[in-house]
């Protein structure tokens, strides 16, 4: 019962901010955004329909609904000027955009962990480089399908801009790999204290 208020909660916090930031895209003739919140929309249906079927968590939905609200945020508020996605956080090296990369990609690895957990051989279980190594892979593969989500935004949305050039895309690469190293070792962690508590 516990599950599902909070389901309910994040549900209800997502589509608020979804309606709000359509609201927001519509105003300003954002189309770019307005097709990622749909992709996002999708997205959610598919969580709320199969969320017990590929195993997700709670933890895990809300990574991804506060994913959703830091992509939406990046492309539509401005400060100073600047939109959020384009603001550096640290010096010169590290944007929003890389944040949400790193975050993004994160969740990813703990969504594809979470999908293949329960058809794992004992094995791999047990064989953290080689489990990290497949995780890693999976999340790439998922951050890849993300960049190919920009490039339409960018064929039939003229969306170059936006999206960035060339070294932007290297930079979003390299930020989701270490967004997917970093769960690797959370989800070793956890593994760890599951081998101990049997």
């Amino acid at each position: 019962m516990e599950n599902k208020n909070e389901l309910k909660i994040i549900l209800i916090f997502t589509l608020l901010y979804l309606a709000l930031f359509t609201l927001l895209a519509l105003w300003k003739e954002n189309y770019e955004f307005l097709f990622y919140i749909f992709v996002l929309s999708s997205l959610i249906l598919l969580v709320v329909l199969y969320h017990k079927k590929i195993h997700l968590s709670i933890m895990v939905i809300s990574g991804l609904s506060i994913l959703g609200l830091m992509h939406v945020s990046g492309g539509n508020i401005h400060l100073g000027g600047t939109r959020l996605y384009d603001i550096y956080l640290l010096g010169g090296i590290l944007r929003y955009d890389q944040l949400v990369h790193t975050f993004g990609v994160f969740i990813a690895t703990l969504v594809g962990y979470s999908m293949i957990k329960p058809y794992l051989d004992h094995r791999i279980k047990h064989h953290p480089l080689i489990l990290s190594i497949i995780l890693i892979l999976i999340a790439l593969g998922v951050g890849a399908i993300n960049e190919i989500i920009e490039f339409m935004a960018v064929l039939f949305l003229g969306a170059e801009e936006a999206v960035g050039d060339y070294f932007n895309n290297a930079f979003d690469l390299v930020f989701n790999t270490i967004g997917s190293i970093i769960a690797c070792f959370f989800i070793y962690n956890y593994h760890k204290k599951q081998i101990v508590a049997k």
